[in-house]
């Protein structure tokens, strides 16, 4: 079994472009961003443009590059990189970020000059990946789900271990606390509203079942 494993494994990697590949596959190798070739791969098979491709890998490396820092806490990774890219956020704000992130022992410069742009991108999945970007895309109804419910899983995360900091603080006084996040979302044609797993075991409003219903 371990012949068969380390026979994989070697497989594997020769399947793999090589880490100087270009910006992207040298920013994979530098936070150790195992296997994420495939997940690009199933990113844009499942319809991903490439801005947002470059937007996730580059949320990606602020999430391991607040966990190779040992940051406690800052802020959701996402919210983290528009603060640190969005051309809206107030100039005050950026700095204040960058501050509390270099208190935190993050090399600001460094990750800031690690993130990659969309054509970046496009080229690493054209040279290096071999994948067509000019192919019509699809969507994938099962990896979006997932993209919600991660995203779901990771506020959840945030806001347990912010009430945890404030505990440890005495800013809060409770005992153990449980977290609970749901998210509902309206149609703004008939105003009804659902919850978000709800509407994704119907896949439709009913709205749109009531005009099917008038058609008949």
């Amino acid at each position: 079994m371990r012949f068969w494993f380390i026979g994989y494994y070697q497989v594997l990697m020769s399947q793999e472009p090589k880490p100087d590949c270009c910006k992207v596959g040298r920013t994979i190798a530098a936070y150790n961003l195992f296997e994420f070739n495939n997940e690009l791969r199933r990113r844009k098979e499942s319809g991903s443009s490439l801005r947002e491709l470059a937007e996730f890998m580059n949320t990606r490396v602020v999430e391991r590059a607040l966990e190779d820092a040992g940051v406690d806490i800052v802020g959701d990774p996402d919210d983290i990189y528009e603060k640190l890219t969005d051309d809206d956020v107030r100039s005050s704000q950026r700095k204040e970020l960058e501050s509390k992130l270099q208190q935190q022992g993050v090399d600001i410069e460094q990750l800031q000059s690690d993130f990659v742009s969309h054509q970046t991108m496009k080229w690493h999945l054209n040279d290096c990946l071999d994948i067509d970007t000019s192919r019509a895309a699809t969507i994938d109804f099962e990896r979006e789900r997932g993209t919600i419910e991660w995203s779901q899983a990771r506020c959840e995360k945030v806001i347990s271990q912010s009430l945890s900091r404030l505990q440890q603080a005495n800013e809060l006084q409770t005992g153990s606390l449980h977290i609970t996040q749901t998210v509902r979302v309206t149609c703004t044609d008939c105003n009804r509203t659902y919850k978000i797993n709800d509407l994704l075991a119907e896949r439709t409003c009913e709205c749109y079942t009531d005009d099917e219903a008038e058609m008949r």
